[in-house]
């Protein structure tokens, strides 16, 4: 049985991660994102929200290790 490193929990203001996207552009999208959730998100009809979702999940995952 594996055990449990670490636990992580993020929440991340959508509108931030909105303002970062305009601020910075791909510069900052590609620099955090991988090319398949560039995709994803680009392809929903408010990127900014699943952006952001990903963003907390990452930080949340690096938090736990």
């Amino acid at each position: 049985m594996a055990n449990i490193i670490g636990l992580g929990l993020d929440a991340t203001d959508i509108e931030r991660i909105a303002a970062t996207i305009e601020r910075y552009g791909e510069r900052f999208v590609h620099r955090v994102f991988t090319d398949g959730e560039v995709a994803y998100c680009k392809r929903r009809r408010v990127p900014a929200i699943h952006f952001a979702g990903r963003f907390a999940a990452k930080e949340a995952a690096m938090k736990a290790l």
